[in-house]
Protein backbone atom coordinates (compact mmCIF):
# COMPACT_ATOMS: atom_id res chain seq x y z
CA UNK A 1 0.00 0.00 0.00
CA UNK A 2 2.61 2.56 1.02
CA UNK A 3 5.20 2.62 -1.66
CA UNK A 4 8.59 2.77 0.05
CA UNK A 5 10.03 2.09 3.47
CA UNK A 6 11.04 5.70 3.95
CA UNK A 7 10.74 7.42 7.28
CA UNK A 8 9.50 10.99 7.51
CA UNK A 9 10.23 13.27 10.44
CA UNK A 10 7.38 13.61 12.95
CA UNK A 11 6.15 17.02 11.73
CA UNK A 12 6.16 15.89 8.09
CA UNK A 13 4.16 12.76 8.95
CA UNK A 14 1.64 14.82 10.91
CA UNK A 15 1.32 17.32 8.07
CA UNK A 16 0.91 14.59 5.49
CA UNK A 17 -1.74 12.71 7.51
CA UNK A 18 -3.71 15.91 8.20
CA UNK A 19 -3.68 16.95 4.55
CA UNK A 20 -4.58 13.46 3.32
CA UNK A 21 -7.50 13.59 5.75
CA UNK A 22 -8.57 16.96 4.38
CA UNK A 23 -8.45 15.53 0.86
CA UNK A 24 -10.55 12.56 1.94
CA UNK A 25 -13.23 14.83 3.43
CA UNK A 26 -13.60 17.05 0.34
CA UNK A 27 -16.44 14.82 -0.88
CA UNK A 28 -18.16 15.23 2.52
CA UNK A 29 -17.46 11.61 3.48
CA UNK A 30 -14.65 9.97 5.44
CA UNK A 31 -15.01 6.22 4.92
CA UNK A 32 -13.32 3.29 6.62
CA UNK A 33 -10.98 2.64 3.65
CA UNK A 34 -9.65 6.17 3.92
CA UNK A 35 -9.15 5.83 7.68
CA UNK A 36 -7.34 2.50 7.18
CA UNK A 37 -5.07 4.16 4.63
CA UNK A 38 -4.12 6.84 7.18
CA UNK A 39 -3.54 4.25 9.91
CA UNK A 40 -1.25 2.27 7.59
CA UNK A 41 0.71 5.41 6.72
CA UNK A 42 1.04 6.16 10.43
CA UNK A 43 2.22 2.63 11.25
CA UNK A 44 4.77 2.78 8.43
CA UNK A 45 6.19 5.85 10.12
CA UNK A 46 6.04 4.65 13.73
CA UNK A 47 2.77 6.35 14.70
CA UNK A 48 -0.02 4.39 16.37
CA UNK A 49 -3.72 4.66 15.54
CA UNK A 50 -4.52 6.68 18.67
CA UNK A 51 -1.99 9.33 17.65
CA UNK A 52 -3.37 9.39 14.09
CA UNK A 53 -6.83 9.98 15.61
CA UNK A 54 -5.41 12.92 17.59
CA UNK A 55 -3.89 14.34 14.39
CA UNK A 56 -7.27 14.09 12.67
CA UNK A 57 -8.80 16.29 15.37
CA UNK A 58 -5.92 18.84 15.20
CA UNK A 59 -6.46 20.18 11.69
CA UNK A 60 -6.71 23.92 12.16
CA UNK A 61 -4.29 25.77 9.89
CA UNK A 62 -1.64 23.08 9.88
CA UNK A 63 1.19 23.98 7.50
CA UNK A 64 1.72 21.96 4.33
CA UNK A 65 5.31 20.69 4.52
CA UNK A 66 6.76 20.33 1.04
CA UNK A 67 9.39 17.59 0.75
CA UNK A 68 12.76 18.82 -0.51
CA UNK A 69 13.55 16.02 -2.97
CA UNK A 70 11.65 15.41 -6.18
CA UNK A 71 11.50 11.70 -5.32
CA UNK A 72 9.80 12.35 -1.98
CA UNK A 73 7.38 14.81 -3.59
CA UNK A 74 6.36 12.18 -6.17
CA UNK A 75 5.94 9.53 -3.48
CA UNK A 76 3.74 11.86 -1.42
CA UNK A 77 1.75 12.87 -4.51
CA UNK A 78 1.25 9.16 -5.23
CA UNK A 79 -0.16 8.77 -1.71
CA UNK A 80 -2.54 11.70 -2.27
CA UNK A 81 -3.78 10.06 -5.47
CA UNK A 82 -4.15 6.69 -3.69
CA UNK A 83 -6.22 8.45 -1.02
CA UNK A 84 -8.38 9.98 -3.75
CA UNK A 85 -9.08 6.51 -5.16
CA UNK A 86 -9.05 4.33 -2.02
CA UNK A 87 -12.84 4.43 -1.69
CA UNK A 88 -13.22 3.30 -5.33
CA UNK A 89 -14.87 6.60 -6.29
CA UNK A 90 -13.35 9.33 -8.40
CA UNK A 91 -14.71 12.61 -7.05
CA UNK A 92 -14.06 15.69 -9.17
CA UNK A 93 -13.28 17.82 -6.10
CA UNK A 94 -10.64 15.34 -4.92
CA UNK A 95 -9.14 15.21 -8.42
CA UNK A 96 -8.93 19.01 -8.58
CA UNK A 97 -7.25 19.07 -5.16
CA UNK A 98 -4.68 16.50 -6.33
CA UNK A 99 -3.96 18.75 -9.33
CA UNK A 100 -3.44 21.72 -7.02
CA UNK A 101 -1.14 19.67 -4.77
CA UNK A 102 0.85 18.53 -7.80
CA UNK A 103 1.30 22.13 -8.93
CA UNK A 104 2.36 23.19 -5.39
CA UNK A 105 4.95 20.41 -5.56
CA UNK A 106 6.22 21.74 -8.88
CA UNK A 107 4.69 19.08 -11.12
CA UNK A 108 2.54 19.23 -14.22
CA UNK A 109 -1.09 18.10 -14.03
CA UNK A 110 -0.18 15.32 -16.47
CA UNK A 111 1.70 13.54 -13.68
CA UNK A 112 -1.55 13.25 -11.70
CA UNK A 113 -3.29 11.80 -14.75
CA UNK A 114 -0.47 9.31 -15.39
CA UNK A 115 -0.33 8.09 -11.80
CA UNK A 116 -4.14 7.91 -11.58
CA UNK A 117 -4.27 5.81 -14.74
CA UNK A 118 -1.57 3.45 -13.40
CA UNK A 119 -3.48 2.96 -10.12
CA UNK A 120 -6.84 2.40 -11.84
CA UNK A 121 -5.25 -0.06 -14.29
CA UNK A 122 -3.64 -2.03 -11.44
CA UNK A 123 -6.94 -2.20 -9.58
CA UNK A 124 -8.77 -3.29 -12.74
CA UNK A 125 -6.24 -6.14 -13.02
CA UNK A 126 -6.97 -7.06 -9.37
CA UNK A 127 -3.46 -6.06 -8.36
CA UNK A 128 -2.50 -3.94 -5.39
CA UNK A 129 -1.38 -0.57 -6.74
CA UNK A 130 2.20 0.21 -5.89
CA UNK A 131 4.82 2.58 -7.16
CA UNK A 132 7.87 0.61 -8.25
CA UNK A 133 11.33 2.10 -8.32
CA UNK A 134 11.25 1.88 -12.14
CA UNK A 135 7.98 3.81 -12.31
CA UNK A 136 9.30 6.40 -9.88
CA UNK A 137 12.40 6.92 -12.04
CA UNK A 138 10.17 7.30 -15.11
CA UNK A 139 8.08 9.93 -13.34
CA UNK A 140 11.22 11.78 -12.23
CA UNK A 141 13.14 11.57 -15.52
CA UNK A 142 10.37 11.67 -18.14
CA UNK A 143 7.18 13.24 -16.77
CA UNK A 144 6.37 14.58 -20.24
CA UNK A 145 5.87 10.99 -21.49
CA UNK A 146 2.87 10.42 -19.20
Amino acid sequence: MIVFDRKLDAQSVKSHIIHLHQLAKIDDFFVKEEKRFLYELGRKNGIDEATVDIYLKDVEDHPFILPKSKKDRIVLLYEYIRMMLVDNKLDEREAKMCMIIAQKMGFDKGLVNGITKAIVTAEADNATPSLTKDQLEKYIDNPEML
